[in-house]
């Protein structure tokens, strides 16, 4: 159980390290303002699709622990 801890927490790590370097890179790109917004908007939308991945992930192995718990307590 400890590695699927601290996988998670390495998945989470690696999720804002790329959302935060892709936000630098698109404030520093030389595009212009409307194209920069639509990019943060479908970053936006990329960020809240993998949040929602990792949450259903993250509520399977819940469940997972959960049942082999009931497991070995009968």
């Amino acid at each position: 159980m400890r590695e699927d801890c601290r996988c998670g927490e390495m998945a989470v790590m690696f999720l804002a390290g790329l959302t935060i370097g892709t936000m630098t890179g698109l404030l520093l790109a030389p595009h212009s303002g409307a194209y920069t917004r639509r990019q943060l908007e479908n970053l936006a939308e990329d960020v809240k699709e993998q949040a929602s991945t990792l949450a259903s992930e993250a509520k399977e192995a819940v469940e997972n622990v959960v049942e082999r718990g009931k497991r070995i307590v009968s």
